[in-house]
């Protein structure tokens, strides 16, 4: 889920920054993504979101997977966020090589996180977000075509 980072340089329907990996020839394929220098978590200072995604920030986050109509498929998603969200946090306050204003913006962006999945009306907004059919969810990006 490139939620929780705020990564929207990315698309699953143009192949965008992902590749689709699987274990063989007939098992559903894994999108990986790639290329996130354009992710909020990052903070890149050249960094901004595509201007058709009418955006403000970089550090904004907006679900732009596929539209699901039952929002009940994200409560385990949510749940195994919750189980690991010190392991989460771990990986930047537990380094030494992390400066320490970096794993404080960065912390503090996984709480941005962590306030939304764990209200209810805001993850179903949030992830309702591709639904919405005046909203930027599944808006093409400049350039990309479809395969």
């Amino acid at each position: 889920m490139n939620f929780i980072n705020g990564h929207t340089d990315w698309s699953i329907q143009y192949r965008q920054n992902i590749k689709l990996l699987a274990t063989d020839s007939i098992s559903a394929p894994i999108a990986v993504p790639y290329d996130f220098d354009h992710a909020g978590i990052i903070n890149a200072p050249y960094a901004h979101p595509a201007e058709q995604l009418q955006m403000e920030s970089s550090r904004e986050r907006r679900y732009r997977e596929y539209c699901v109509s039952d929002m009940t498929i994200f409560e385990p998603v949510i749940e195994r966020y919750n189980r690991l969200k010190n392991d989460i946090y771990g990986l930047y306050t537990g380094c030494a090589l992390v400066n320490t204003k970096y794993v404080k913006s960065t912390t503090a962006y996984f709480d941005g996180f962590y306030d939304t999945i764990n209200h209810p009306n805001a993850w179903g907004k949030a992830f309702a977000y591709p639904c919405d059919p005046t909203g930027t969810g599944n808006v093409v990006i400049k350039g990309l075509k479809k395969d």
